[in-house]
């Protein structure tokens, strides 16, 4: 049997996961096509236009069938269009198609866009071509451990567009309050004519303002990570790698990889890694790579822990 160079995980906070709050994070792979993609639908309003909270009355509202569930959808339609078209622009257009036929009426509370956030990557020659929106991101690590490349954090959330849109919330009463979720969803999403405004994927055409890509060039060894904020927020800390997740990461122990995010996580977040492996070496040499591999990290990193 083939042995994969490809894993993948979606993680939940185990209190969440408990109550049964539906799970919105999807991810995809094509391993032979060298096609990955992963999304992250935006958390919406309760049916009844109130803010989703993960409290008893919010479990409760689940309960009785008021969470929706369009986030779900929607990142599952991103990740499987990404598959077959290797384009988040076209996957933004199937988004906008269910939008149609799932909403009549947009008041950006309880009937607003579903929408979501996502990064795709395929490879072509020696080439790794990247897409991404907001703060799902990709990130390549060389075979010792050193980070070659990683996408910006661009959502809501980030330190440039934080500060500027909690002081819009302030002025409306915060999140809780829907005066202040009506205007932030309505004038700083998809919004180019706002210099705070970020991007999700919701099939409105203002949204490919926000999807942003280009080419790295992959070597032997490399490995390719695809993560949505729910995991990249604690793999990357100042823009460098976890040295437990990295140690993790080079000694391929993909199950101590989830475990290690099942333990940070705080809601839900999601892991796709795969290695890029020598494409006509033989095993003799591949094998005496990974010992220079493990001799170069006993050397620079020390023992690893």
């Amino acid at each position: 049997m083939k042995q994969s160079n490809f894993y993948g995980f979606t993680v939940h906070n185990w209190k969440a996961e408990l109550a049964g709050f539906p799970k919105e994070d999807s991810y995809a792979f094509d391993e032979d096509k060298k096609i990955v993609c992963v999304a992250d639908g935006v958390t919406r309003d309760f049916t009844d236009g109130n803010v989703v909270t993960r409290d008893l009355e919010g479990l409760l509202k689940s309960w009785n069938g008021k969470y929706p569930k369009y986030a779900q959808d929607v990142s599952k339609i991103c990740t499987d269009n990404f598959l077959k078209t290797k384009s988040l622009i076209k996957a933004n257009k199937s988004i906008g198609d269910y939008n149609a036929m799932t909403l009549d009426k947009i008041d950006y509370l309880g009937n607003d866009f579903a929408g979501c956030t996502a990064a795709g990557v395929f490879e072509k020659g020696e080439f790794l071509y990247w897409q991404f929106i907001a703060d799902s991101g990709i990130a390549i690590i060389d075979s010792f451990g050193n980070l070659k490349f990683k996408t910006p954090d661009e959502g809501p959330h980030c330190k440039e567009k934080n500060p500027y849109l909690e002081r819009i919330l302030k002025q409306h009463g915060e999140f809780q309050n829907p005066e202040g979720r009506k205007i932030i969803r309505s004038q700083y999403r998809n919004n180019p004519e706002e210099k705070f405004a970020y991007g999700v994927l919701t099939g409105e055409k203002t949204a490919e303002n926000y999807i942003k890509g280009g080419k790295e060039k992959l070597n032997t060894g490399d490995y390719v990570l695809l993560y949505t904020d729910g995991v990249g927020e604690f793999i990357f800390n100042n823009e460098k790698i976890d040295r437990e997740f990295r140690n993790k990461l080079l000694q391929n122990d993909f199950k101590g990889m989830r475990e290690f995010c099942k333990k940070k996580i705080s809601n839900e977040g999601t892991l796709v890694v795969y290695q890029k492996p020598a494409r006509h070496s033989s095993p003799s040499a591949y094998s005496m790579m990974m010992r220079q591999k493990e001799l170069c990290e006993r050397d620079f990193f020390g023992p690893l822990y």
